[in-house]
């Protein structure tokens, strides 16, 4: 279950234990084929998963909801695996579909916990407190389908 944390306008801030390795859940993070499978609601469609995953790399994500398109995008600014990433945030996305956001940053921590990973994630520099609100109700949401995926594991072979 996702802790919820103390926020300011600009920033949230999300942690979830999750009963798997935290090499293991820096993988379904990173790897395409991974996070295609739990990054997207089940409504929801990502056709475009590309990373490089290296200071200075670039991903993109791109796939739409409920007949509306979303991109997101941005460099990498940190690599440690399997323990950290911090990344720039761009959302394009339909206008009917939230808030308009910008470039923000997302700092992701794996923590080993024995046979776990406590996985953190701040996401910060909103420009509003209403486009926080959406990142952090779909960060957890996020976070639950990761739990799942991560978990699992048959899906790692």
């Amino acid at each position: 279950m996702a802790t919820p944390q103390a926020s300011t306008e600009g920033r949230l801030k999300v942690s979830r234990t999750i009963r798997a390795s935290r090499q293991r859940v820096f993988r379904a993070w990173t790897e395409p084929e991974l996070m295609m499978r739990w990054f997207v609601e089940d409504d929801a469609e990502m056709s475009v998963c590309q990373i490089d995953l290296r200071e200075g790399g670039r991903y993109r994500l791109e796939g739409n909801v409920g007949g509306k398109a979303w991109r997101i995008r941005g460099e990498y600014l940190e690599v440690r695996p399997p323990e950290r990433l911090v990344y720039t945030w761009t959302w394009d996305h339909d206008p009917g579909f939230g808030e308009q956001t910008g470039d923000t940053l997302v700092t992701v921590e794996f923590r080993e916990r024995g046979k776990e990973t406590e996985l953190v994630l701040t996401h910060e520099r909103f420009a509003t407190a209403k486009a926080r609100d959406e990142h952090d109700n779909g960060w957890k949401q996020c976070l639950d389908r990761l739990s799942k995926l991560a978990e699992k594991e048959e899906e790692f072979r």
